[in-house]
């Protein structure tokens, strides 16, 4: 009997085993393959693309992949993405991950989950568990070149461009995808195009592109019969055709080119600026294009004979050396504008009130505490004879008011949670408002916390579990899915009364503009103001230089006559208002610091060119929805930069934070930072600086009546006087220099030498005060 008993469990046993076999085997077997950057090289802490190929050589794959990139600044979001893999079939998947870099690479950056993330098992794989990529630092210019032959473009392998002191000219496969965004092609400092090959391209692929250089790239390109061949930027070129004219090989000097080169006779679009020229022919020009410029040469310079020039890519290096600001880098608390806004907005937002019980009612429930459990208490109890019951009726008596007072003050809090929104938005004028925000959540419970955002804003969770640092990366943290709506973030495992932080962008069509009609002239600001908006706008000023000119309040379609009196006498362009690291400014309410904070991000965003607008209102105008019935607070700043009309007399000054201008190397492998505060680092070796007045001033009716230049210590620096043609080397501290005119060109330009100390290092730009006259 025994015998058959464990024979009957054996047989269970084998059968169980068998099972738990059979279903080992009807699992998936995922093999993945990832790429990253372009043409596998990316830059630190910029947008990078990244490809992944997911094959299945088991049973049907449906479920999540999770993609886990972690920033140590400003994003800690892990993504949720559906998937489903068939038997004997290949799924790639195309993304951009922003603000990369080496440094939070975890030895795992992929999961998937069979079903969902949420409650799934999780399936293993073989194959790449990051991307295959090559970082490089911010010191490299990333160059991207299109074109169908990588021999029409080998004389640009070795092109020096931007100001930093590598370069790197990466050859694209145009048979390989694409960066799908703008966002991929953060890397890129310029985008080379051959021939015709934009026109080649998808028309998502020619937008991508056009993205990227409205955010600030450059791209290059030739001359061709059809201006067709630019695809989107053929309307934007800065070159007009005239007709088709050869160049000799002395208009190509430096190149090497021996023969003369087919080429365009041109003229210049409206706005495009000459880069070079050779008897009266433009050789190269440039355009705005967005934040970005668009180069044009009038030749082909994938053509023969210059595409084989020996020196080809010094020529055009020269011509790229002429793009204004193309050498000023962004530096602020984290290295770039982004992260310093996620920061400042959470130093605002995450401030919530605190319990608010006025003192004078704290006092009285105090004083009939003290009369309750004193003589009244005691009386009651002696008259019922019951004293002994006093030592449990007075401490529960405390416990009671104790609760009474906390369950008073921390209400909001008890049965809500809160969600405080800071946002800064651009207007262009036009009624569109680009913008981003960053929104502090305090829970009411613990546990997963989902936040939803709707097309097109984009949302992320602030703050990770850094991998590098033994979390669990971003995916302990917080995990974005995207929907037909939008964006749904679920923010993990939270405790009970914390604090989590999203951030994101967003862009509003026919949201409205403030219409502005002013003129400065005598020294005050006149005319008329018109809120253009369909909300209140509160504290509107003039940002004028580092200041702000408070001018009011404005209802919705409200028009108001603007008489105020203006510091130097007139409007200067709006540049970074001075703060305190994460502190911001003081504007609007002082008690709050959210629009403060928010006008000190936005001057991360200036042209530094014009004056602009400014105001706060307390409408949502980036609307995220939240479970749980919060209580929401909003603040959103808007800036819209304006042309007044600017009618100079008499005497004034211009502040130094109004004159400002680049700084150039003047040996080719020299390399300097710029910050906006006016400090420099520099390699070893000698600088330009050419800073120049506002155009405002640029006038013949202009007379130059004082000039002072202060020095730190640090670097050697001289100033060239017109006059002699000789530069005066300037001491430490404050330099007068009589006559001004001697030393200002007809632009209103100056011209400094700049000599760093002998290792190079830090030091600060001449800070220029200088005041003139104008003739009425």
């Amino acid at each position: 009997m025994n015998a058959v008993k464990w024979g009957m469990a054996l047989f269970m046993v084998a059968m169980a085993v068998l099972m738990g076999a059979g279903s080992a085997a009807a699992a998936p077997e995922l093999t993945v393959k990832a790429t990253g950057g372009i043409d596998g090289k990316a830059m630190e802490g910029r947008a990078m693309p990244v490809i992944i190929e997911i094959s299945n050589d088991g049973d049907p794959f449906e479920g999540d992949l999770i993609v886990d990139f972690s920033n140590v600044y400003e994003n800690g979001t892990a993504r949720a993405i559906g998937l489903s893999v068939g038997t004997g079939e290949t799924e790639t998947v195309r993304m951009t991950v922003d603000s990369a870099n080496s440094y939070t690479f975890s030895e795992q950056q992929f999961r998937f989950f069979d079903g969902s993330w949420r409650n799934g098992r999780e399936v293993k794989y073989k194959g790449d568990r990051r991307p295959n990529v090559n970082f490089y630092y911010m010191e490299t210019s990333f160059a991207v070149a299109l074109t169908e032959s990588a021999d029409r473009l080998a004389g640009l392998r070795d092109l020096d461009f931007g100001n930093t002191p590598e370069s790197e000219v990466i050859g694209v496969d145009l048979d390989a995808p694409l960066p799908a965004d703008a966002a991929g092609w953060e890397a890129a400092d310029l985008i080379i195009a051959d021939d015709g090959v934009l026109a080649g391209l998808s028309t998502a692929d020619q937008e991508a592109i056009a993205g990227r250089i409205r955010e600030g790239a450059t791209l290059l390109i030739g001359m061709t019969d059809d201006p067709a061949d630019a695809g989107v930027f053929s309307s934007a070129l800065p070159l007009e055709q005239l007709r088709r004219a050869e160049l000799p090989p002395e208009a190509f000097q430096g190149s090497g080119v021996g023969t003369a080169v087919p080429a365009f006779e041109v003229s210049l679009s409206g706005g495009a600026q000459s880069l070079g020229d050779w008897e009266g022919r433009v050789l190269a020009a440039f355009s705005k294009f967005g934040t970005g410029s668009i180069v044009q040469t009038a030749f082909s310079f994938g053509d023969e004979p210059l595409a084989s020039a020996p020196d080809l890519d010094r020529f055009i290096g020269v011509i790229l050396a002429g793009l204004p600001g193309s050498n000023v880098a962004y530096s602020g608390m984290h290295g770039d504008p982004g992260s310093d806004f996620v920061h400042l907005g959470q130093s605002a937002t995450e401030r919530f009130e605190t319990f608010r019980i006025p003192a004078a009612a704290i006092i009285l429930i105090v004083m009939l505490y003290i009369i309750l459990v004193g003589p009244v208490l005691y009386y009651v109890l002696k008259k019922r004879d019951r004293r002994e019951q006093a030592w449990w009726i007075i401490p529960a008596a405390a416990v009671l008011i104790s609760a009474g007072i906390f369950a008073y003050g921390a209400k909001d809090r008890l049965f809500h949670p809160q969600f405080r929104q800071a946002a800064l938005f651009f207007s262009d004028g036009s009624g569109t408002l680009s913008g981003m925000y960053t929104g502090s959540i305090l829970t009411n419970r613990g546990g997963d916390l989902e936040v939803a955002a709707s097309l097109p804003m984009t949302l992320s969770a602030a703050g990770e579990s850094a991998a590098f640092s033994g979390g669990s990366g971003s995916f302990g943290h917080a995990v974005a899915e995207q929907t037909p709506q939008g964006t749904l973030l679920t923010l993990r495992d939270m405790p009970f009364w914390t604090v989590r932080t999203v951030h994101g962008e967003t862009r509003i069509q026919d949201a409205g503009s403030l219409e502005a009609d002013l003129s400065v002239s005598g020294g005050s600001l006149t005319g008329t103001l018109t809120n253009g908006f369909p909300f209140r706008l509160r504290d509107v000023s003039v940002w004028s230089g580092a200041g702000l000119i408070p001018l009011a309040d404005l209802e919705a379609g409200e028009t108001v006559e603007i008489d105020v009196e203006v510091p130097g006498s007139v409007l200067f362009p709006a540049v970074s208002l001075p703060g305190s690291g994460h502190t911001g400014i003081s504007f609007g309410n002082r008690e709050d610091h959210r629009a403060g904070n928010m006008v000190q991000a936005a001057g991360y965003y200036l042209d530094g060119k014009r004056p602009a607008l400014v105001g706060h209102t307390a409408t949502p105008l980036a609307n995220v929805s939240l479970e749980g019935n919060p209580e929401y607070s909003s603040v959103s700043v808007i800036v819209q930069q304006f042309d007044p009309e600017i009618r100079l007399s008499g005497p004034f000054s211009i502040p130094p934070s109004a004159i400002n201008g680049h700084v150039s190397p003047e040996e080719q492998d020299g390399f300097v930072e710029q910050y906006p505060d006016g400090e420099l680092y520099l390699s070893p070796g000698t600088f330009l600086y050419e800073p120049s007045v506002p155009e405002t001033y640029v006038q013949p009716e202009v007379g130059w009546t004082s000039l002072s230049v202060r020095v730190m210590e640090g670097a050697a620096i001289s100033i060239l006087n017109r006059s002699s043609g000789e530069f005066e080397e300037l001491t430490t501290g404050k330099n007068g220099l009589d006559p001004a005119k001697d030393y200002i060109g007809r632009e209103g330009d100056f011209r400094f030498r700049i000599d760093s100390p002998s290792n190079g290092g830090h030091t600060m730009l001449p800070e220029i005060e200088l005041e003139g006259v104008a003739s009425p």
